[in-house]
């Protein structure tokens, strides 16, 4: 079977998301394939079962379990298969997403986002070891789903989201109660650089609570977040994973349709045995 190894959201090599895509593998079963993902480790590797040199059919897994629908899996998979150039489809178990790419940018055209909410600002404010004036007023907290399921909570500055950290103790008991936070992504208009809108974090458990340094359909539901608070046409930068030493960075086209966008850096190329 063939690996290929891509950073993705990465301006450079060795930073954004790692992906590991399996190509060739249709003969693999579901447990195999969950085995492979958690031996890779990344937040997630791929399986291309079969492909045309216009669409393929993916699964997606976590070390932990399979997606519908990820971001930045969906983005690398698609510049593996088509070289970074054109259009090409993925066949989802979340439908058919496309992704284009133009001056080395990739970008795509995620599922439909359902926002919800609100959250309680003293619940959110707990839930990632924070005072409620660490919070900022202008952006009321939302749950978003995109396939995962987000709460997205806006900070006031990047000292707060540098200090943000999930009490797990409550982070499991919100999901025992009901509250849709698989994942939690947190973020500021304070931004990590001049050319940036926002900065951003993303944690979630896959199995232990870990963070993401650059997530797709976050980035996804944040649009779409952003587009119901603002309304109109407009871009936004987000830099994600400065914490983690794997610094991202995601264009987000938000009109009547969304588009998330990013760089793609090939790694390594091999055989998976």
């Amino acid at each position: 079977m063939k690996l290929t190894i891509v950073d993705v959201f990465a301006e450079s090599l060795y930073a954004g998301n790692q992906l590991a895509v399996v190509e060739e593998c249709a003969r693999l079963d579901s447990d195999t394939m969950q085995d492979i993902a958690r031996e890779m480790n990344f937040s997630e590797t791929t399986f291309v079962i079969n492909r045309t040199d216009e669409r393929a059919r993916v699964r997606i897994f976590t070390p932990d379990r399979e997606l519908p629908f990820a971001g930045h899996p969906t983005l690398g998979t698609a510049w593996v298969l088509a070289g970074g150039e054109g259009t090409y489809t993925l066949d989802l178990d979340a439908g058919a997403i496309s992704v284009r790419f133009a001056e080395g940018l990739g970008w795509i055209s995620p599922p439909a986002v359902t926002l919800k909410g609100p959250f309680a600002r003293d619940a959110a404010a707990a839930l990632i070891g924070l005072e409620i004036a660490d919070l900022d007023e202008e952006y009321p907290i939302r749950f978003a789903e995109v396939g995962p399921k987000f709460v997205l909570i806006g900070l006031k500055n990047l000292a707060a989201l540098k200090a943000a950290k999930v009490n797990e103790v409550l982070y499991d008991r919100y999901l025992e109660e009901g509250y849709e936070l698989q994942c939690v992504f947190v973020f500021t208009s304070d931004s990590y650089s001049h050319d940036a809108d926002f900065a951003a974090r993303m944690f979630f458990r896959s199995p232990e609570l870990r963070e993401d340094p650059a997530t797709g359909s976050a980035n996804s539901a944040f649009a779409a977040y952003l587009k119901d608070l603002r309304g109109g046409e407009f871009q936004v930068v987000v830099d994600q994973g400065v914490e983690m030493k794997r610094p991202s960075r995601l264009y987000l086209k938000i009109a009547e349709s969304i588009e998330v966008g990013g760089r793609v850096q090939e790694v390594l190329q091999g055989e998976l045995t």
